[in-house]
C-alpha cells in the first residue's frame, strides 16, 4: 500500500526539476530556498555528503518558514542539490571562459554528477489523525491550543550518474556556450539540450544529469 499523496513543495527555483516531477504526474509548489550554497570553511566532505549537506540545508530552511495553519493534511518539502565531479567539484561557471575551461576538462573522459536530496514528511500533529504523534504549543495569551507543524520524517540519500564525452573543439564549445548560456548549470551544460550530442554513454539515472534522481527518489514519494 503507497503512501497517501500530500502537497509537494520543491525547495528550488530549478525549472528542470519542476518538469521532471511534472512529467512523472506530481504538481509541485516551488519555494526557492534562501540560502548561502556555501560548503562550511574547513569542512571535509565527501561530494556525495556535500550534496546532501546542502540539499538538507535547502529543505530545512523551507521547511521553517512554514505556517501549520496553511497545511492542515501536511505537506512534504523536497530539497536538491546537483554538482558535476571531476577530481574536484565542478560548480556553475561564471563566465565564458570558465565554461570554455570546465567542458574542456571534461572532454574525451568520464565524470560523475551527483545529487544529494533531503525530503521531510511534516504534518500538523495537533489537527490531523492520520500522523503517528500530537504535539500542541500552549499559546496562553489566546487561551488556544495551536498545532506545530513538526518532521514526521526525513530521508537523506544521494545518487551517481557517470557521464562520458568524447571529442570536441574550442569552436563547438564556444558555441554552444553563446546559444545556450550555462551559467545555472552545474558544469557548464544540459545534457538534453545540443550538447548531448557529445555524450558517449550515460550509466545511472539520466534525470539525474537533468536535475532530479527521479528513480530513487520515487521509492520515498
Amino acid at each position: 500500500m503507497g503512501r497517501e499523496r500530500i502537497p509537494l513543495i520543491l525547495a528550488s527555483a530549478s525549472p528542470r526539476r519542476k518538469e521532471i516531477l511534472e512529467a512523472h504526474g506530481y504538481e509541485p509548489i516551488v519555494m526557492p530556498a534562501d540560502v548561502d550554497e556555501e560548503l562550511p570553511a574547513g569542512a571535509a566532505f565527501t561530494p556525495e555528503e556535500a550534496t546532501i549537506y546542502l540539499a538538507e540545508l535547502k529543505a530545512n530552511a523551507v521547511f521553517e518558514s512554514l505556517n501549520a495553519a496553511d497545511w492542515p493534511l501536511g505537506c512534504a518539502v523536497l530539497g536538491v542539490d546537483t554538482i558535476v565531479y571531476k577530481d574536484k567539484i565542478i560548480g556553475k561557471p561564471a563566465d565564458e571562459e570558465d565554461a570554455l575551461d570546465i567542458l574542456r576538462s571534461l572532454k574525451n573522459a568520464s565524470h560523475q554528477v551527483i545529487s544529494g536530496v533531503c525530503l521531510i514528511r511534516a504534518g500538523d500533529v495537533g489537527a490531523t489523525s492520520h500522523w503517528p504523534r500530537y504535539r500542541y504549543h500552549d499559546r496562553k495569551s489566546l487561551g488556544l491550543l495551536a498545532p506545530f507543524l513538526s518532521i514526521i520524517e526525513k530521508t537523506l540519500f544521494s545518487d551517481t550518474t557517470t557521464v562520458r564525452f568524447g571529442d570536441y573543439t574550442d569552436e563547438e564549445i564556444l558555441e554552444y556556450v553563446r546559444a545556450n548560456p550555462p551559467y545555472d548549470k552545474s558544469g557548464s551544460y544540459a545534457i538534453q539540450s545540443a550538447w548531448g550530442r557529445h555524450v558517449l554513454s550515460v550509466d545511472g539515472d539520466i534525470e539525474n544529469v537533468i536535475g532530479l534522481p527521479f528513480e530513487k527518489l520515487s521509492a520515498y514519494l
